[in-house]
């Protein structure tokens, strides 16, 4: 019986070990910034609700980013100093870019656009919405 127990011991412990350098192994392989690993294959291979919850994601940090930004504007406004704010050129873009838009649209926008560049797929979705949805708004409107 000890043995049947030391056996079982042994085998659950190199199969452990195993799996451990597995994992290692498939972590060691990935790019380091996980921004990057979501590419136009992955998107496009994504099922239309995750697409949604990508975008929901995105736009509550940003709106947590905005509601911040307040807070702070507010203080500085009541201690009588100009307001200053600490919204990046991306949270600015994208609630410019996407304020009449619903995320339907955004994603068939996205997807549209990997369809019309099938030799892009490997650029992250990131920078599709930031040069093809945000960049462009601003230009459109000057």
């Amino acid at each position: 019986m000890k043995q049947l127990i030391a056996a079982l011991a042994l085998a659950l412990t190199l199969a452990a070990g195993s799996a451990s350098a597995l994992a290692a192994n498939a972590l060691a392989a990935r790019p380091v910034n996980s921004v990057d690993q979501f590419t136009g294959t992955v998107w496009m291979q994504t099922i239309r609700e995750n697409k949604a919850m990508v975008l929901c994601g995105s736009e509550t940090a940003i709106t947590g980013e905005y509601f911040a930004n307040s807070k702070g504007a507010g203080k500085a406004a009541k201690e009588g100093k100009a307001p200053s704010s600490t919204l990046s050129r991306f949270d600015k873009g994208w609630m410019t870019a996407m304020k009449d838009s619903s995320r339907k649209q955004i994603i068939d926008t996205i997807d549209a656009w990997y369809a019309a560049h099938p030799d892009k797929q490997a650029i992250p979705v990131m920078n599709v919405i930031c040069f093809s949805l945000i960049k462009p708004v601003p230009a459109a409107s000057k």
